[in-house]
């Protein structure tokens, strides 16, 4: 299996190298965002060989644009790992080579990228999608617990009543939804502050000044509440109630929400929005006239939405007249060097893996998985692609090159 250690730091460097100054590394463009690396709130740079995915939805500002290349090819299935639980199975994150998995057992799982092979098991009292840093991996259990990334051994745990349902990290500090409340640790666990948000949290984003959470009002309704926070101490800065119907209850992937250069992007009932992250003041970028939309995916100007004709231009509204895709995906683009990787699923077929051009909406690659599966967003890296299978017969992660 080819490796490939293009990883951010290196990255950095090469732009560095090439032009003096930040303005130069601002201005150095891998072609997969139009934003500097330096705007990528909680990414990573590790040694790894296919780069790194550190928290869910890629990072503490969910962008899933990544400065990765993703299989430029129709790919082939490197290796297949079964997982024990025959219940939900959250998204995986990776750094450094590891590929860490949460099963709803309780069980979170290290798994070596190259081979598959298990490096180390924990078990605990809760589940939630992990973030990884440096520092540590955290995850929800004994409150919010971090292990140490090689062993799985517990460095600390905050002991909190209720179980983390987000997780972020920024800047060595661990942001985590616990009930109606947002707590910040520091990277030892200690606590920083604690800041409520009238709902139970069901998502959280980062960036240099704030923190924002979606919380739930009324789940029987579908009510949201988008609220913002200043980082430094945890005072709410505005919040905006929106309606918008889940794909399904607790959606993994309707749940979180982009922030792209300090604005917030969303979805009502009726429209796709942006909420300046400054002032709180609400935009609507273009009218939808569905009510199960999922969340976009900011990339290069425009808001993507995995369904046929529904891309729009950030400024105008407008759907590009060039857009013209023969794909109906299911989930979210993840944006990798040009392309949209996404899945698509037909309840009697197996689901499809497909790579488009973001310019045009065609077909680049499809590749039809190896059965019928509950498939969510795709981890995209450097040459290799992660899967997560979710089957009445069980779990599955399977890695395509």
């Amino acid at each position: 299996m080819a490796a490939y250690r293009y990883t951010r730091r290196r990255w950095l460097a090469t732009c560095a190298g090439a032009t003096a100054g930040l303005a130069a590394i601002a201005g150095c463009s891998d072609e997969t965002d139009t934003s500097s690396l330096d705007d990528d709130p909680g990414a990573t740079a590790s040694d790894g060989d296919y780069g790194d995915w550190p928290m869910e939805s890629y990072n503490a500002t969910n962008r899933l644009a990544v400065p990765h290349s993703g299989v430029s090819g129709k790919p082939t299935i490197e290796w297949t790992v079964d997982l024990d639980s025959e219940g939900g199975v959250e998204m995986p994150v990776v750094y450094d080579d590891l590929v860490y998995v949460s099963e709803s057992d309780g069980k979170y799982t290290a798994i070596d990228i190259h081979d598959g092979d298990t490096k180390w098991e924990h078990e605990t009292s809760d589940w939630v999608a992990p973030a990884v840093s440096e520092d540590a991996v955290f995850i929800a259990g004994d409150g919010i617990e971090a292990l140490h990334r090689q062993d799985g051994d517990i460095l600390w745990a905050t002991k909190h009543d209720k179980s983390a349902r987000s997780l972020r990290t920024y800047d060595s500090e661990v942001y985590a939804g616990l009930g109606d409340k947002i707590v910040v640790l520091d990277e030892d666990g200690e606590e920083r502050y604690t800041t409520e948000t009238g709902g139970t949290v069901h998502s959280l984003a980062v960036d240099d000044r704030r923190v924002y959470a979606r919380s739930i009002l009324n789940p029987d309704e579908d009510e949201f509440l988008i609220s913002a926070y200043d980082r430094d101490g945890g005072k709410q800065m505005w919040k905006q109630e929106i309606s918008h119907a889940e794909q399904w209850h607790n959606d993994r992937v309707t749940r979180t929400f982009p922030v792209v250069d300090g604005n917030v992007y969303t979805v009502t009932d009726t429209a796709a929005i942006s909420i300046d992250g400054s002032t709180g003041d609400r935009k609507e970028i273009t009218e939808l006239d569905h009510i199960a939309w999922t969340r976009p995916t900011i990339h290069n100007g425009r808001v993507y939405f995995p369904t046929a004709e529904m891309t729009y231009d950030l400024e105008s509204g407008d759907s590009p007249g060039e857009w013209d895709p023969n794909v109906n995906p299911r989930i979210p683009y993840v944006a990798a060097d040009g392309m949209g990787i996404t899945t698509s699923f037909r309840q009697m077929d197996p689901y499809q893996l497909l790579s488009i051009d973001l310019n045009t909406g065609g077909a680049n690659w499809q590749k039809e998985g190896s059965q019928r599966a509950n498939v969510y967003l795709p981890i995209v890296l450097n040459g290799l692609i992660l899967i997560l299978e979710e089957t009445t017969d069980g779990n599955k992660l399977v890695a395509y090159s």
